[in-house]
């Protein structure tokens, strides 16, 4: 792809860097427009494609990835923000275990996996009295039937061995009914 090529994404990641600090120090309306075509664009770049995904995690500090962490608290608090923020962190580091890693010395996973599962228990349809373009939305920016697997990326060892636990607890105590009756 053209934007895929060495020198274009060198100065894709260079503008994205420049339009996330700008609109980071200078909040108004039109710049919040400007920062989440910026955040749209990004994702798209990223999504599944690991080589770009490490693009977006290296070069001056503060990077792309570590600048869109580290972005005002809306955007980790009100579902609106969220939305527009929230599936660009996921493919700027799903499946890439080096931005992932990145990713998680900025912010918690675990509001990651929460995300994916509020929009797994969604319903796939695009609500036609919904103000979100259908390019915006969740599942037009990452792939429907990842979203499992990203879950299970996301969520922490712990949660996913405590989890297994109870299901087999579950199952030991459903044999031990059986058993009896």
């Amino acid at each position: 792809t053209i934007l895929g090529e060495e020198t274009i994404s060198l100065q894709l990641r260079h503008v994205a860097n420049y339009i996330l600090a700008y609109c980071n120090q200078k909040q108004t309306t039109n710049n919040d427009n400007l920062l989440h075509e910026i955040i749209l664009l990004i994702g798209y770049y990223c999504v599944l494609n690991q080589d770009n995904q490490c693009r977006m995690a290296f070069g001056n500090r503060p990077t792309v990835l570590q600048q869109l962490s580290c972005l005002s608290f809306r955007y980790f608090v009100e579902s609106k923000y969220m939305n527009i923020l929230f599936p660009t962190l996921i493919s700027c580091s799903y499946d890439c275990d080096t931005t992932r890693a990145i990713l998680q010395t900025e912010m918690s996973l675990d509001l990651i996996a929460n995300f994916i599962e509020t929009k797994l228990s969604e319903t796939k349809t695009i609500n036609e009295n919904d103000n979100t373009s259908v390019i915006s939305s969740f599942h037009m920016r990452f792939p429907y039937d990842e979203l499992n697997n990203a879950l299970q990326y996301y969520r922490p060892i712990s949660k996913r061995i405590d989890k297994n636990y109870h299901d087999e607890e579950k199952e030991n105590e459903s044999h031990r009914i059986d058993i009896q009756t």
